[in-house]
C-alpha cells in the first residue's frame, strides 16, 4: 500500500526516545503520515487535540507515540496500579489491534504495564489481573471499562487508580456515538481528572462529536487531514487507496454470484457483511455447503467469548471467509490481510 508520507520522525520538533525510534524501525514506519505529522508534536505540548482523519490514515500511532513519550516524561514515576493513559475504543477487535500496536512500544519499557479490557471476558478476572500485574496503559472498550469502576466491592478502586491519569484516547469518536456508548463515555469521564491530556479522534465531523469535544476537552487544537488529491471540501470518508467495485443484479441473483465470486478467488481472505445476526448465521451455513475448500466462520454482536476466539484465528489463517454483521467501516483495518469485502444487503451486491 502507498501512504502519504510527512517526513522523517527524527524531524519532529520534539524529539522521541531512542526506544521508541527504534521500535518504529523495526515495524518498518521510517516516515510519518500526515496525520501523525500533525498530531504527535501538539499532543506532546500537552495540547487537547480532536483530529479527523480517514480509516487507515496512521491514528494510531499518532497517539500511541505521544502517550508513551508523555508518560516517558513525568517528573515521578507511576506505580503498579496507578493508570497514567486511557484508550477507548468502541470494539473489542479495535481494542486488539491497538493493545498490540501498544506492546510494540512499550516492550523496551519494562516500567510500564498494560492491559486489555473489553467485552467476552470474565470480568473478575480482569479485575485479579489488574490486582496482580497493575495497569499504567489501559486500552478497553467503554461498557467493560465502566463495569469496572464497579468493582469496588471486589477490591478494584478504580476511580482512586486513575487519579493519577495524564492521558486519554477516545478513538474513533464518530462510532463511539454511533454504537450508542454516549452514556458510558460520559460516565467514565466522571471519574477521571481535570488536567489531563485528551485526544479525539474519528473520521466525521458531527453534531454528537462535537458535543464530546465540548464536553471532555479543554481548548482544543483541531486537526482536519484530507487524503492526498481530495478537495479540501470534499466529504470522502474512507482512504483514496481503498478500491471500490459493484455489480449490477437482480435481487434474486445476488447470492449466486456472491458464491461465484467466493469460488473464484479462494486463495484471498474476504469478509462478507450481513444487515442481521440472524442473516450471519443462515448464510454463512449456506456458504459453508456452496464454497468448499475455504474456512467459513461467523461473527457478530450477540455472541461472547466464541467472538473473541473466532477474530484471533482469523488473523492465523491464510484463506478464510467471514460473515459479519455490523458496519462494515469499523474495524475492517484491524482485520488483516483483507483482499475483498463484501456488504449483502437489499441493494445491490457490493464489493471491495
Amino acid at each position: 500500500m502507498e501512504h502519504v508520507t510527512e517526513g522523517s520522525w527524527e524531524s519532529l520538533p520534539m524529539r522521541l526516545h531512542p526506544r521508541v525510534l527504534g521500535a518504529l524501525r523495526e515495524l518498518g514506519f521510517p516516515y510519518m503520515t500526515p496525520v501523525q505529522s500533525a498530531t504527535i508534536p501538539l499532543f506532546m505540548k500537552n495540547k487537547d487535540v480532536a483530529a479527523e482523519a480517514v480509516t487507515g490514515s496512521g491514528k494510531t500511532l499518532a497517539f500511541v507515540i505521544p502517550v508513551l513519550e508523555i508518560l516517558l516524561r513525568r517528573e515521578e514515576k507511576l506505580k503498579k496500579h496507578q493508570v497514567g493513559a486511557l484508550i477507548i475504543t468502541p470494539t473489542r477487535e479495535l481494542a486488539i489491534q491497538i493493545d498490540e500496536v501498544l506492546a510494540h512500544f512499550t516492550k523496551p519499557f519494562p516500567q510500564f504495564s498494560q492491559i486489555l479490557w473489553i467485552g467476552g471476558r470474565n470480568p473478575g478476572e480482569d479485575v485479579e489481573r489488574f490486582k496482580e500485574q497493575g495497569g499504567n496503559i489501559i486500552v478497553a472498550t467503554p461498557g467493560r471499562l465502566e463495569d469496572m469502576f464497579r468493582r469496588k466491592a471486589e477490591g478494584l478502586d478504580l476511580a482512586s487508580c486513575v487519579r493519577s491519569l495524564d492521558v486519554l484516547v477516545l478513538d474513533e469518536a464518530d462510532r463511539l456515538l454511533d454504537m450508542g456508548f454516549e452514556a458510558s463515555i460520559n460516565t467514565i469521564l466522571e471519574f477521571l481528572p481535570k488536567q489531563r491530556r485528551t485526544g479525539l479522534f474519528s473520521a466525521t465531523q458531527t453534531q454528537e462529536v462535537e458535543s464530546l469535544v465540548r464536553a471532555g476537552l479543554r481548548n482544543p487544537v483541531r486537526i482536519s487531514v484530507k487524503e492526498k488529491g481530495v478537495a479540501a471540501s470534499s466529504t470522502q470518508k474512507t482512504p483514496s487507496r481503498l478500491k471500490n467495485y459493484y455489480m449490477v443484479c437482480k435481487a434474486d441473483e445476488k447470492f449466486n454470484q456472491l458464491v461465484h465470486f467466493l469460488r473464484n478467488h479462494k486463495q484471498e481472505k474476504h469478509l462478507i457483511f450481513f444487515s442481521t445476526c440472524a442473516c450471519v448465521e443462515y448464510y454463512g451455513k449456506a456458504l459453508e455447503s456452496l464454497v468448499k475448500g475455504v474456512k467459513i466462520m461467523c461473527i457478530h454482536g450477540k455472541m461472547k467469548h466464541k467472538r473473541n476466539k473466532i477474530f484471533m484465528e482469523f488473523r492465523k489463517l491464510q484463506r478464510w471467509v467471514s460473515c459479519r454483521g455490523g458496519h462494515p467501516r469499523l474495524g475492517l483495518f484491524s482485520w488483516p490481510g483483507i483482499l475483498f469485502s463484501a456488504l449483502c444487503s437489499p441493494g445491490p451486491l457490493s464489493s471491495s
